[in-house]
């Protein structure tokens, strides 16, 4: 298999999954119709990189459309109003800064830049959320960054991506298209899901939201510092979200239950429940959740011209 960063016929066989049986997950937990396209796939296969570190899933057909996204608008926690990523982001642009934002959801980040003096616009492939953004006064490119990078000639001091990255069934195309946009010495601003917390939580990639054909990729720092020598950039900053206080009861119970996991698959959930973790819940909110690294992970990358 070829690595999706590096191109070299290299890439390990991590894990196989039935594609049908993850469609039955779904259906079953969240009430959410993958699509029959999905359910037609002969199988779903997790890779890595050997030089990167960087895993991810194939095919790239996995990829989940605008009607998985639309079945999650009706979770409001999926489009939140407020994020951290989003008070790092204003932290590292400089004023009155030329912004594109790539996936801009409900257009949240949109506004608060536009209040704080950036020149921002935006691309969405999903209509309605393009729509949804016009109606609040912001030009949406409905465009790839590679058509999008030949038809304006438009170049911007930074482009902010947040958690859009790990749905990417082809990152080094969608990285490559955002340089393409860059002014010289331009940054990058991208927020994903920091795989290496994710690891200490769900290391078999159960969890719905962390597999096809919601996530296609997984990141952490050391992959984002391994593509410096594939891409024109430079890793400037990083930085690790405190664990939020709407994360806390996800973050105990799973790193408990890995933790127990010598021990099978039922006694963990037996001794790990939403009752026998509030202590520790209530300790970690009140006391020690600022010092743990949370969900996000936050990259500032700088295009090096020369």
């Amino acid at each position: 298999m070829i690595s999706s960063l590096t191109g070299k016929d290299d890439a390990v066989l991590l894990a196989t999954m039935n594609p049908r049986e993850v469609a039955e997950q779904w259906l079953t937990s969240m009430s959410i119709d993958v699509g029959d396209e999905f359910r037609k796939l002969r199988s779903l296969e997790y890779w890595e990189c050997p030089k990167t570190k960087f895993r991810w899933y194939t095919p790239e057909a996995a990829a989940g459309g605008g009607g998985l996204y639309a079945q999650l608008e009706k979770f409001d926690w999926y489009y939140m109003e407020d994020k951290w990523e989003f008070t790092k982001a204003f932290e590292l642009l400089k004023t009155s800064s030329s912004v594109l934002e790539v996936g801009v959801g409900e257009g949240h980040f949109l506004q608060r830049a536009s209040e704080r003096g950036h020149s921002v616009q935006g691309v969405e492939l999903n209509p309605r959320g393009a729509e949804r953004a016009r109606l609040l006064g912001f030009q949406i490119y409905e465009k790839t960054l590679d058509q999008l990078e030949h038809e304006i000639d438009q170049r911007y001091d930074a482009i902010c991506s947040f958690q859009v990255l790990e749905h990417v069934p082809k990152p080094r195309e969608f990285l490559e298209g955002m340089i393409g946009l860059l002014k010289s010495n331009g940054k990058m601003i991208l927020s994903v899901p920091n795989a290496a917390v994710m690891r200490k939580i769900d290391p078999q990639n159960k969890g719905l939201l962390n597999q096809p054909p919601h996530h296609m990729g997984h990141w952490d720092e050391a992959v984002f510092r391994s593509i410096e020598g594939l891409l024109p950039v430079k890793v400037k900053s990083v930085h690790l979200e405190p664990l939020a206080d709407h994360h806390v009861a996800w973050f105990v119970n799973g790193y408990l239950r890995n933790l127990l996991s010598p021990l099978g698959k039922t006694m963990p959930r037996l001794l790990v429940n939403r009752y026998s973790t509030l202590p520790l819940q209530w300790l970690m909110r009140t006391k020690l959740r600022k010092y743990v690294p949370g969900h996000t992970l936050l990259v500032e990358l700088e295009y090096q011209t020369s």
